[in-house]
C-alpha cells in the first residue's frame, strides 16, 4: 500500500546467535548424545539454515570447543561466586557442588554430562581442551581447601589433590547414573552422604 512503511527486520547480533547455537549443542548433546549432534541438527534446533551456523562457527567443532570455554566459566564461577559469600571453605564447597546437581544445570544441560560427551567423541584436539577444564575445575576446589587448611578448618595433612579428584568423581558419578536413569530422580540425597564421609574425613573437629 502507498504509504505504509515496512517493519524493518531486526537482525541479531553475533553474540546473541552465538549463544542460541551453543545453547541448542549443549541440549542436543544431553538428549541425543555428542556422537548424534551435527550442524543441520544444531540448525533446526535453533531455527536457522546451516549456511547461517556457518557464518559463525567454522565447524562442529568449533561449537564444542566454545560451548567448553562457557561450561570451563560457569563451573568456576560457580565456586569464585560462593567463595565471596563468607562461608567457611567446606561449607563453600558443599553449595557449589550441590549447584552443580541443581535442577537448573537440569534444564541448561548438565555441564559434567556434556563434558563426559565430548570426551566420548575421541578428538584429540576437544579431548585436550576438556582435560584443561577440568584441571582448572580441580584447581579451583584445591584454592577452597587450601583456604581450609589456613583458617584451621580442614586437617593440614589433608592431600589436596587426591581430595579434590574424589569430589569431581562423586559428582562426575551421581551425573552420569542420573543420566542413564533420564534424570528421573533428585541427585542430592546420593550426594549427601557421600560428602559427608570426605567431610568427616578432612575437616579438623571443633572443640566444644
Amino acid at each position: 500500500m502507498v504509504g505504509q512503511k515496512k517493519t524493518p527486520r531486526h537482525h541479531k547480533t553475533t553474540a546473541v546467535r552465538q549463544k542460541e547455537i551453543i545453547l541448542a549443542a549443549r541440549k542436543l548433546i544431553i538428549r541425543k548424545g555428542a556422537e548424534h549432534v551435527t550442524v543441520r541438527g544444531i540448525a533446526g534446533e535453533v531455527g536457522i539454515t546451516e549456511a547461517a551456523i556457518y557464518r559463525h562457527f567454522k565447524s562442529k567443532k568449533d561449537i564444542l570447543s566454545l560451548l567448553l570455554d562457557i561450561i570451563e566459566q560457569r563451573l568456576v564461577r560457580d565456586i569464585t561466586r560462593e567463595r565471596r559469600d563468607g562461608n567457611s571453605s567446606l561449607e563453600t564447597l558443599d553449595s557449589a557442588l550441590r549447584h552443580h546437581l541443581s535442577a537448573i544445570e537440569r534444564r541448561q544441560g548438565v555441564s559434567f554430562q556434556v563434558i563426559a560427551e565430548i570426551i566420548s567423541l575421541g578428538d584429540r584436539g576437544l579431548s585436550q581442551r576438556t582435560s584443561k577444564v577440568v584441571d582448572r575445575y580441580l584447581a579451583s576446589i584445591k584454592e577452597l581447601l587450601s583456604d581450609g587448611v589456613k583458617a584451621g578448618t580442614v586437617r593440614k595433612e589433608t592431600d589436596l589433590d587426591a581430595t579434590a579428584t574424589l569430589l569431581f568423581a562423586i559428582v562426575q558419578g551421581i551425573v552420569s547414573i542420573w543420566a542413564l536413569q533420564d534424570y528421573a530422580f533428585d541427585p542430592i540425597p546420593r550426594y549427601e552422604p557421600m560428602w559427608q564421609i570426605v567431610r568427616r574425613a578432612i575437616e579438623v573437629p571443633q572443640q566444644s
